[in-house]
């Protein structure tokens, strides 16, 4: 997580970023160069920023979460990467010099953010890269999502988390088919788009875990939105009722939508 506050982050949320890291990045990984030097904006744990060093002369990963970043240190002391750090800082004022990056990437990162925080966030990455620097996006649309069985309680859950976050503009759901549109937007010149799935239903260990996962997210944060009125106890026993309900279907599937594009700073490369 990385925005100027901290009021959204939960123990839940970074339990689940631990699990990803190859897949988050894959599609980003044939553009990368042996030489470049890239930053992770919002890089969590640093799973997936470690990934991404393995593909580069250096790689940076940057959080507003101490949690986060203490789990990244550790990651690095117990794998001995040597070309992989972190620091803990705002995405909005970010402490490197001008075009000091080849790469900037953002996972799941810039749909949490309302337009202002989006804009100084975009133009940060603008001024660390160096012209002709690429910069990479992967974020939800929960448009795309793939429910089976396709229960109301399911929704009510995906609504729940939605409002944990405070999203009030109407296409925040659609945020990730639009990513090209808002770098484009912002200065940037969009070269490839794509989208992949999270696959919480390969198989019965899996949607086990796809439960587990949820019922401690929802135990976490839906018992928050109670206390300031965001959500009320009958809506969190409906979510988390469907998701037990969900787990027993042994064709159950869910599918959770991810959109990536990658574009360029202007200038030469």
């Amino acid at each position: 997580m990385t925005g100027t506050t901290k009021a959204r982050y939960d123990g839940s949320i970074l339990s689940f970023q631990q699990k990803r890291g190859q897949e988050s990045s894959a599609f980003f990984l044939p553009f990368l160069k042996s030489d470049m030097r890239l930053l992770d904006i919002g890089c969590g744990p640093g799973n997936i920023t470690a990934t991404l060093a393995a593909h580069v002369g250096a790689a940076v990963g940057i959080d507003i979460q101490t949690r986060s970043i203490a789990a990244a240190d550790e990651l690095v002391e117990a794998a001995g990467i040597g070309n992989l750090s972190f620091r803990e800082a705002d995405m909005t004022t970010l402490p490197f010099d001008d075009e000091a990056f080849d790469a900037v990437f953002f996972h799941a990162v810039l749909y949490h953010q309302d337009q202002p925080t989006l804009t100084r966030t975009l133009a940060e990455a603008m001024r660390v890269l160096r012209p002709g620097g690429l910069v990479a996006t992967r974020d939800a649309d929960v448009g795309g999502n793939i429910l089976h069985p396709d229960l109301p309680g399911l929704r009510i859950a995906l609504d729940l988390w939605q409002r944990w976050y405070e999203h009030g503009e109407p296409d925040v759901l659609n945020f990730g088919r639009r990513q090209g549109a808002i770098l484009r937007a912002h200065g940037f010149l969009p070269v490839w788009t794509g989208a992949s799935y999270v696959n919480h239903s390969a198989d019965e260990e899996t949607r086990r875990e796809t439960v587990e996962d949820a019922r401690r997210s929802l135990n976490s944060l839906g018992v928050r939105l109670i206390e300031r009125d965001g959500a009320t106890q009958a809506e969190l026993d409906e979510a988390l009722s469907a998701w037990d309900v969900w787990g027993a279907e042994p064709d159950a599937v869910y599918l959770r939508c991810r959109c990536e594009c990658i574009a360029r700073k202007p200038g030469a490369a």
